[in-house]
């Protein structure tokens, strides 16, 4: 049987036994229905594996002896942050799920000139967040922001080492000639939203350090070119190589 993947909090762990209450309870109960004995993995948010057994479950927690801790080898050699203009429908979900699982650690979604939506919901989005951690192995939890303006998301961007803005209008910049990619630690992804960006919104992210890439000759979905930058960052970075 697979072991399943938890989160619990740092402080639910007191050197020989770990609490898992909350949310992540009741899917351990009621959805996976786990017992007594059932081994299992849980993150800290530490970027260590505790593999664990249950050793005991109540009505709003179940308490896991740790066997062993293990350092977790998916850890990414930067953090990458996605700022995603904010896209209609269910777009959104799929940008989560596939950019978390190419390791991108944060992500910010935010309002510009030509976004069409402007409903947002953060509970929804971190649960789909949390679960992609899980599927692919993560020990860190991966964590989706509050909706913001552009202006909030330029003072954002003013913490990074890179910024990245795949643009579709270019034609020139390739994302390996990006300047500081490979020495950065805090790499950001600047994507728009189905109907891309307007020009003076392009000028104000390089004003604030924004390199311009070009992701070819074809003009691609927004979820689509989110999912392709980060999954090419990562390789720049050697995540993708096993």
């Amino acid at each position: 049987m697979e072991i399943k993947r938890f989160f619990a909090n740092q402080d639910s762990f007191d050197g020989k036994y770990i609490i898992i209450d909350g949310e992540e309870y009741l899917h351990m109960s009621k959805v996976l229905r786990h017992k007594v004995g059932y081994k299992i993995i849980v993150n800290l948010d530490d970027g260590k594996d505790y593999y664990c057994s249950i050793c005991e479950m109540n009505k709003d927690f179940a308490k896991a002896e740790v066997g062993k801790i293990v350092d977790n080898e998916c850890k990414s050699s930067a953090s990458v942050t996605l700022f995603q203009a904010l896209p209609k429908g269910d777009r959104f979900d799929l940008i989560v799920q596939k950019c978390v699982e190419l390791g991108v650690e944060n992500i910010t979604p935010f309002l510009s000139k030509y976004t069409n939506e402007n409903k947002f919901n953060s509970q929804r989005a971190n649960r789909i967040a949390l679960e992609a951690c899980k599927q692919c192995g993560r020990a860190r939890c991966a964590y989706v922001g509050g909706l913001t303006d552009f202006d909030g998301m330029l003072a954002l961007l003013k913490g990074y080492d890179t910024i990245i803005l795949p643009y579709e209008h270019s034609k020139v910049g390739k994302l390996s000639d990006v300047i500081g990619l490979s020495a950065g630690k805090n790499i950001a992804v600047v994507i728009g939203s189905e109907g891309g960006f307007a020009e003076e919104e392009v000028e104000r992210i390089v004003d604030v350090g924004g390199q311009v890439i070009s992701l070819g000759k074809r003009i691609l979905r927004c979820e689509t070119a989110a999912v392709v930058t980060a999954a090419l960052i990562m390789y720049e970075l050697g995540d993708l190589q096993g």
